[in-house]
């Protein structure tokens, strides 16, 4: 079911969410329907379904709605300037709840899947592990701060943190049929 107000919309149309989305969470929303979000090359699905360009990260990678339709009941796919790429979200509401609320997602999946149990106390300490880097190399000691009032901005509420881990298994779930092509037909490495 689409957010209702756009959370797109709710991005570009206050410009302290926009900020936030920016920095720290490497989330730039680009402007709504003018084409100027570009990735680094020409990108395509093998499926032949649409990709629609919403967002930039600070290293040249790009965030893309996959699908027909205008809604936001997409999946979101991450493809990065060095070749890879895979589903963030099933759609833009969760991409953004595990941007945000779950940045290590990929990496408790993958810790998943070699037998660790990631339970809310082992998310939590791999939450916090990443928090700690990023708030070093940033100097941002309130990041739990700028999450709270990025999510509250976009009328999100966090679940608990495995319920974010459901979203990321389901994300996860989605990469095998949503290859990302290039201009040359070669596919993009899934993480």
């Amino acid at each position: 079911m689409t957010s209702s107000p756009s959370l797109l919309r709710l991005l570009r149309d206050d410009p302290r969410a926009a900020e936030l989305a920016t920095w720290p969470f490497d989330f730039e929303p680009g402007p709504a329907g003018d084409g100027r979000i570009t990735h680094v090359e020409p990108v395509r699905l093998a499926s032949g379904e649409p990709l629609e360009a919403i967002a930039k990260d600070g290293g040249g990678g790009t965030y893309f709605l996959c699908g027909s339709g205008d809604g936001e009941d997409r999946p979101v796919l991450f493809a990065d300037s060095e070749g890879s790429a895979g589903i963030v979200g099933a759609d833009l509401r969760a991409a953004l709840l595990l941007i945000a609320a779950l940045p290590c997602a990929g990496q408790a999946v993958n810790l998943e899947r070699q037998g660790h149990v990631m339970d809310e106390t082992a998310l939590a300490a791999l939450r916090q592990e990443e928090d700690d880097e990023l708030s070093e190399a940033a100097g941002m000691e309130d990041l739990p701060e700028r999450r709270a009032e990025f999510l509250d901005r976009l009328g999100l509420v966090p679940p608990p943190l495995t319920d974010l881990l459901v979203l990321a298994r389901e994300a996860a779930a989605l990469d095998s049929s949503h290859v990302l092509l290039n201009e040359h037909g070669d596919a993009y490495r899934q993480d």
